[in-house]
């Protein structure tokens, strides 16, 4: 996950007055007894990493995950609960592959499940780089791409991930990408995925790198456009906001270069 999130929104984005806890268990070492020194030995073996002591930099990641999660949940009051104009379709592109445009998305989905009482669909669309399958733990196929094609159920394809959070992998449709994406276009992807009243969030292909990625970003009603920070040149930046100018992008959200949330706390997000 790119370094900390900046984030940049269009006046739509309402702020957040929620607040979002990681949970990370403490175990405080015993402190020393000084008539007593050998009854309180710390014991040799090792103690899971989990479990010990949170250092200051732990903290400091800690509470930069927790910022991240506040980022995501103002996008998703001013995109799924917004007064005027809600949205039951949000979908993340950026210019290029690698900028942090999935790992959003995930946690994107993760937070709108926990807050709302509707069922939340978190739908990998992405079929040059498909990976969410990798962070959840299910084999790539059968996903959405052979379930357009026939050859297997919708209920097979959708896997559970927590309460009112289900995921649907891309699937093998990179030799026919565009037929499928046309299939989508012409019926809706609401009306293929949207059951009853349940929310889409969409991980898109990149824009720039393939021809499908502006059929893509077409498919859902609201548009995230994900940019590294000095690393995405602003030509192409340029390139991909003149693409999206006549489709209904709520924001940018700008990445920075390096990680500093390590793996253990992105999982837990």
């Amino acid at each position: 996950m790119p370094k900390g999130t900046e984030t940049f929104y269009t006046q739509k984005l309402v702020g957040s007055t929620s607040e979002s806890g990681v949970p990370i268990a403490e175990t405080p070492m015993p402190e020393p007894d000084a008539q007593h020194p050998a009854q309180t030995q710390i014991p040799q073996r090792s103690t899971p990493k989990l479990y010990r002591p949170l250092s200051k930099r732990a903290n400091r990641e800690v509470v930069e995950a927790q910022l991240l999660q506040e980022h995501c949940r103002s996008l998703c009051l001013s995109t799924f609960f917004c007064e005027h104009a809600p949205v039951r379709s949000l979908g993340f592109t950026s210019s290029l592959s690698g900028e942090g445009k999935t790992f959003l998305a995930m946690v994107t989905a993760g937070i709108l499940a926990d807050d709302s009482s509707k069922s939340v669909t978190l739908l990998e669309c992405n079929w040059e780089h498909p990976c969410l399958h990798e962070h959840f733990g299910f084999l790539p196929t059968p996903g959405l791409a052979e379930w357009l094609r026939g050859e297997c159920t919708e209920t097979i394809i959708r896997h559970q991930v927590r309460y009112n959070l289900t995921f649907i992998p891309a699937g093998d449709g990179k030799q026919d990408v565009m037929k499928l994406l046309r299939y989508i276009r012409q019926r809706g992807l609401l009306n293929i995925l949207g059951h009853s009243s349940g929310l889409l969030v969409v991980d898109l292909p990149a824009l720039l790198p393939t021809a499908s990625g502006l059929l893509a970003a077409s498919l859902v009603e609201s548009l995230v456009v994900v940019i590294r920070a000095g690393v995405t040149p602003d030509l192409l930046i340029a390139e991909t906001c003149t693409k999206l100018k006549n489709l209904p992008v709520q924001g940018l959200i700008l990445n920075q270069m390096e990680s500093r949330i390590p793996r253990w706390i992105r999982q837990m997000l």
